[in-house]
């Protein structure tokens, strides 16, 4: 049997071979950016699947029938993968449990051809029952017809991991500040996202159509592979341009937001009413938990306030209230008869040396050195 192939057939398998070579790339790349295993994955599997069709278009099944239960079909996995990719990109890499792997447990109805070839060489197939229904017209129709219960397994996975991604991806644009790199990475996974729902319609429109008439496999194959080749080459040369530093922002988590602008210009307010008025800071005892008490909301979002809004933990930013206040006091003439401990005390701080560690890092000196630098010099005339 002479095995021809067309220009389009040529073009597939090309794109194909290019695809793989760039898969291979990511794989090696995942030192840098672990994502990219996931994405490598995903595009393996779609080059797969593309030379399956190739593997039956081309009768290359029918001159090589042996080979057909050694070709995996790895269409259940396109949906988990999406979905990895896009939580490992959002999070950075993490360990998978058992729970995870359940993900991956539909593949077994793209095994069909080799849990046939199972139950023919254990002699199951032998057993009269088991025979009478393998033999039977509804069966080998389902299993060798290729019908439309045969492909919306495959479709319904597709769909509802992809929207499971979108949704995921939307919650953090939303909610979190992730880095500069990782911001532009996230809005192309969504143009991605988009591109991968326009093959779920044209593969559902492929599934429609064959209940009313042939399908063409090439109105799916040839947009899928043409995805795979604009991933891999996007992200290659995208991520190639990146630094040190930028891949090292990258591979951070990104940080939940807690606060929109206008709800934290709120808290900011009447935080600073409590130390400017209240002079809440001048107490020793001062912890985060009351703080947050005062300010009705809890320890975590008052943390989340102070970081991420006004750039400071908590302890810097009280103790620099105490020492804007410390430094007051010891420029104040009528408390000269108080000793510099007194005063640290008086504004807040439980021991010596915190105040002088804390006065040192806002000032860039002693308080003793301060307290002199205000006094008058005497100047001596001959």
């Amino acid at each position: 049997m002479k095995i021809t192939l067309s220009i389009i057939d040529m073009i597939i398998i090309f794109m194909a071979l290019q695809g793989s070579v760039m898969a291979g790339l990511l794989f090696c790349s995942a030192k840098r950016i672990s994502s990219n295993k996931w994405l490598a994955s995903f595009m393996l599997v779609i080059i797969s699947a593309t030379l399956v069709m190739e593997f039956f278009n081309s009768d290359l099944a029918w001159k090589y029938p042996l080979a057909i239960p050694f070709i995996p079909i790895l269409r259940m996995t396109i949906g988990p993968l999406t979905y990895f990719y896009t939580r490992s990109l959002i999070y950075g890499d993490k360990k998978l449990n058992r729970k995870d792997y359940l993900h991956f447990l539909p593949l077994v109805m793209d095994m069909q051809p080799q849990l046939i070839n199972l139950l023919y060489f254990t002699g199951i197939l032998g057993i009269p029952g088991v025979t009478r229904i393998y033999s039977s017209q509804q069966i080998q129709q389902f299993l060798f017809s290729g019908n439309v219960l045969y492909n919306l397994p495959a479709l319904c996975s597709l769909l509802i991991y992809t929207g499971l991604s979108y949704n995921l991806i939307h919650k953090v644009l939303q909610h979190t500040e992730p880095s500069t790199h990782k911001l532009k990475d996230l809005k192309w996974l969504q143009t991605f996202l988009y591109a991968e729902f326009a093959l779920i319609i044209i593969f559902m429109a492929g599934i429609i159509l064959t209940l009313i008439s042939s399908w063409n496999n090439y109105f799916l194959f040839i947009p899928a592979i043409s995805l795979v080749y604009w991933l891999g080459m996007a992200t290659y040369f995208r991520q190639a341009k990146m630094s040190f530093t930028d891949v090292t922002e990258y591979n951070k988590p990104p940080v939940k937001i807690h606060f929109t602008i206008t709800e934290a210009e709120k808290y900011q307010q009447q935080l600073y009413t409590l130390m400017n008025t209240d002079l809440i800071y001048l107490n020793p005892a001062l912890k985060l938990d009351i703080l947050a008490g005062r300010l009705m909301i809890s320890e975590k979002l008052l943390s989340s306030l102070l970081n991420q809004h006004m750039g400071k933990n908590f302890n810097d930013f009280i103790n620099e209230y105490r020492v804007i206040e410390a430094k007051k006091k010891l420029a104040d003439p009528s408390l000269n008869h108080f000793t510099i401990a007194a005063i640290a005390a008086d504004c807040g701080f439980n021991s010596l040396a915190t105040f002088q560690r804390c006065f040192k890092q806002f000032t860039g000196g002693t308080p003793s050195h301060y307290q002199n630098s205000l006094k008058p010099q005497n100047h001596y005339t001959t």
